[in-house]
């Protein structure tokens, strides 16, 4: 990626690109130069919703997810799984990385998570 704006394009291609998203909702999205953030709201074929935000840098072809929060939910509006780093939860080892799993809200370790990511794992558990 050679900057913000490129690694926005990559990330609307692969939302595009994946047979599981219905419908894209761009909520927001910003890119100057190697800075950007945006806010994807998914409808998924199979009636759940998926929010996605990051705030990233773009360094020498290098992209860094500053912030990131992933959150999947059924169509009820329950949580299935939200993967985030948000600056809480100092207990997990993994901190700040965390993976918040089903309506009781379990918190677990986590792993840097970015979209191509979590496409990847919604895809998995959607084909079965």
């Amino acid at each position: 990626m050679k900057d913000a704006v490129d690694y926005l394009y990559h990330i609307k291609a692969n939302v595009l690109g994946n047979p599981d998203v219905v419908n894209i909702d761009i909520v927001r999205e910003e890119a100057i130069d190697e800075l950007g953030l945006y806010r994807f709201r998914l409808k998924l074929t199979e009636d759940s919703l998926l929010e996605m935000y990051e705030h990233f840098s773009v360094q020498e072809d290098n992209v860094q997810v500053l912030k990131y929060s992933f959150y999947w939910q059924n169509s009820e509006g329950e949580l299935k799984i939200r993967w985030d780093n948000a600056a809480h939860h100092l207990e997990i080892l993994t901190h700040p990385h965390q993976v918040h799993e089903g309506s009781d809200n379990s918190i677990l370790p986590g792993e840097p998570m970015n979209a191509e990511k979590v496409l990847l794992l919604i895809d998995a558990r959607i084909s079965g």
